[in-house]
């Protein structure tokens, strides 16, 4: 088990930057570190890799010390038994697949480093690359070149820094279940940094929201991604729309609490307090659904009437801004957009679950 007790101040060393401090334990399976870019997610992973060292701290694996500020002792990054998969591959251009694996590769159970290579190359599915040379690559298959490399040291543990980033879409997904699959049988902690929500609940058995230097949440991804429980940890794990409130009163026989929102009303799951009280209340733009009807045979608590005031169009997906008394923001398909024939000024309804409604800390 890895176990990673991290304080390092970044930036200047004026003692403005930004600091990291976290404590953590990463045992079987992969532990996911998530969080916006810049909350320090990159940091962690090389202070335990031996790139860079903690101000104060202690991290060891299992019976190994890798740094403990206290005795001075700091294991050089060479004896850590640590592989690392970093975001743009860093493959040698001048070498071949094979040879990107065999630098630094140990043979493994009377077999030559050579052998362990291809056995790696075959492995992930890519033993037709072996004398190809990076520039000759598919992303998905340099990032697979990467893995076979970091796997061919034998480490005791792989630390994977969103190497999915740089893949498209349908690549990413075969190399999740693929990435999943090496670490059953590798048996070994992987901790993945990550800010793609699909990649962290399929592949983590453990997460740590990061936001700037710290963990302000743990647990298991879906848990956490369904019931935030703090302002910052729901815009982290992205729930957008987060609004401070007023209990107005309760219905435990219905398991509801009905909160004022400016002039929008709600009603959530049952929290207890007491009315009056001022709570902050979270929803994910991806829970609320759209019509152009009132529905009134529906499960959802809330139904809000409201007015579209813009439409941000991407690729695949699109972002509503509805005012209802206060400004939601919806995720939707480009189709939903064209098939409802949605445009800014047009009246509608969201649909909200209680349930969907998180009250946070």
């Amino acid at each position: 088990m890895l176990d990673a007790r991290i304080r390092k101040r970044l930036g200047p060393r004026d003692g403005r930057g930004p600091v990291i401090d976290v404590h953590f334990r990463a045992g079987d399976g992969i532990t996911v570190l998530f969080g916006a870019s810049g909350a320090g997610k990159t940091s962690i992973l090389r202070t335990v890799a031996g790139i860079m060292d903690p101000d104060q701290g202690r991290i060891s694996l299992g019976d190994t010390l890798f740094f403990d500020s206290a005795s001075g002792v700091r294991l050089p990054m060479r004896k850590r038994r640590v592989g690392y998969v970093f975001q743009n591959h860093r493959l040698f251009p001048h070498l071949s697949a094979l040879d990107n694996v065999l630098y630094g590769a140990r043979g493994r159970e009377g077999r030559s480093p050579r052998d362990r290579a291809r056995e790696l190359l075959s492995l992930l599915g890519i033993a037709k690359t072996a004398d190809r040379h990076p520039g000759q690559l598919s992303g998905g298959e340099q990032q697979r070149v990467a893995l076979a490399r970091a796997l061919a040291a034998d480490p005791a543990i792989m630390l994977l820094d969103e190497p999915l980033s740089a893949v498209d879409v349908s690549t990413r997904s075969l190399l999740v279940e693929e990435i999943a699959q090496i670490q059953k049988r590798s048996g070994i902690p992987f901790v993945y940094v990550t800010h793609n929500h699909t990649e962290a609940i399929r592949l983590g058995k453990n997460m740590l929201v990061i936001d700037e230097g710290r963990i302000v949440q743990e647990g298991a991804p879906l848990e956490i991604f369904n019931a935030p429980r703090t302002a910052p940890v729901a815009r982290v794990v992205g729930a957008e729309n987060i609004f401070i409130g007023r209990v107005l009163g309760h219905h435990p026989e219905d398991g509801i609490t009905s909160i004022e929102l400016g002039s929008c009303r709600i009603e959530a799951a049952y929290c207890g307090l007491p009315p009056g009280s001022r709570v902050t209340v979270g929803i994910r733009s991806e829970d609320i659904l759209v019509s152009r009807e009132r529905i009134t045979q529906t499960s959802a608590r809330n139904v809000l009437e409201g007015v579209i005031h813009h439409i941000l169009r991407e690729m695949d997906r699109a972002e509503l801004i509805v005012s209802c008394g206060v400004d939601f923001k919806v995720s939707v398909t480009p189709a939903t957009v064209r098939i409802l024939e949605l445009e800014p000024g047009l009246r509608v309804y969201l649909l909200l679950k209680a349930r969907a409604l998180h009250l946070l800390d």
